[in-house]
């Protein structure tokens, strides 16, 4: 179930998602810090709605057949939360014992242990909400899946709903299992689906330069404009269109230099936030080298050490010790 456009936005977002977290020791946001975060997030989102159906063609299974599976759910179980629970628990201790060098200092208890699992956003590894609130998108689907089809609810009316529920969020303040993050992304996830169910991007294919480059002036532009409801579906939406424009450029040059990453963007999400930490917190720490310093060295060591275990992990997973590693990662 290889697809070449896929890898590609799996990597790039991963890219922009280590060079994102290796700013966090900047005096303040640069313009590149608000470029990512405009759209980094909902394009993982775009990309696994997108999977779905993916998955369905090549399948031939309808939507119902394939999210209503209850195998379906198991896999994500282990894809998602079986990582979630295991790194963040492997993790707390040496967070705790390591707090003098950390950003946010944890301490040892039953009760922060606990909430950073039921919290994922006060997780103490900081980019692991994705996995929960991704894992409740599939619930809600896999619940609500034999609904829609039972009442013939179009896509689109789908899609409208859960645009309306990003733009007034009615649950904004339900922290717990991040069920306002649910909320808020959801649309993002369904408007992967869509583009894949429909071909919605077609366009894109046919005119990638031309796509791009107005996307990336726009993306720019819109970083000046002062806030205003609705703006973060709009950005995100733009940078989304933008890197599946960049996806289809990269081939048609026949460009190469992400190759070496390609299937390796999930084991490089679950592990650079050890590299990151201890190239900014505690290599800056320790050495006073300046933030870019530790930020240069945070980014490379958060792509290439992850893509070593992964690499490790694939050559090794029939023996015990790697099975062991592929199940943490998430790697069946």
């Amino acid at each position: 179930m290889k697809n070449s456009l896929i890898y590609f936005l799996q990597t790039w977002g991963i890219l922009l998602v280590v060079l994102g977290h290796s700013e966090t020791e900047a005096p303040q946001s640069t313009l590149l810090h608000m470029w990512i975060y405009s759209f980094h997030m909902p394009l993982f989102m775009f990309i696994s709605g997108y999977l779905l159906r993916y998955g369905c063609d090549v399948r031939r299974q309808t939507f119902v057949q394939t999210i209503c599976n209850r195998k379906f759910l198991i896999k994500k179980v282990k894809r998602l939360l079986v990582p979630y629970f295991i790194i963040s628990t492997l993790t707390f201790v040496p967070k705790v014992l390591m707090s003098q060098f950390a950003i946010r200092p944890t301490t040892f208890s039953f009760k922060e242990y606990f909430s950073m699992l039921i919290y994922p956003c006060e997780n103490i590894i900081m980019l692991f909400w994705f996995l929960p609130t991704l894992f409740l998108i599939f619930c809600i689907l896999h619940i609500g899946g034999r609904i829609l089809q039972k009442w013939n609810i179009p896509l689109w009316g789908c899609l409208a709903v859960a645009l309306a529920l990003h733009l007034f969020n009615p649950v904004l303040e339900i922290k717990i299992f991040n069920i306002s993050g649910v909320v808020n992304y959801l649309f993002y996830f369904l408007f992967g689906y869509f583009v894949c169910r429909y071909h919605s991007f077609d366009f894109i294919t046919h005119h990638p330069a031309i796509v791009f480059s107005s996307t990336f002036a726009l993306s720019a532009a819109l970083l000046t404009l002062p806030d205003f409801q609705g703006r973060d579906v709009l950005t995100a939406m733009n940078g989304i269109m933008m890197s599946y424009a960049l996806g289809r450029l990269y081939f048609r040059y026949n460009c190469t230099i992400l190759h070496h990453l390609f299937g390796a963007s999930y084991t490089i999400y679950l592990y650079s936030w050890f590299p990151q930490v201890l190239a900014q917190q505690v290599f800056c720490a320790l050495t006073g080298a300046p933030w870019w310093i530790g930020g240069i060295l945070a980014f490379f060591t958060g792509v290439y050490i992850p893509l070593l275990i992964y690499r490790w992990i694939m050559k090794y997973r029939e023996t015990r010790i790697g099975k062991a590693m592929a199940f943490i990662s998430g790697i069946a």
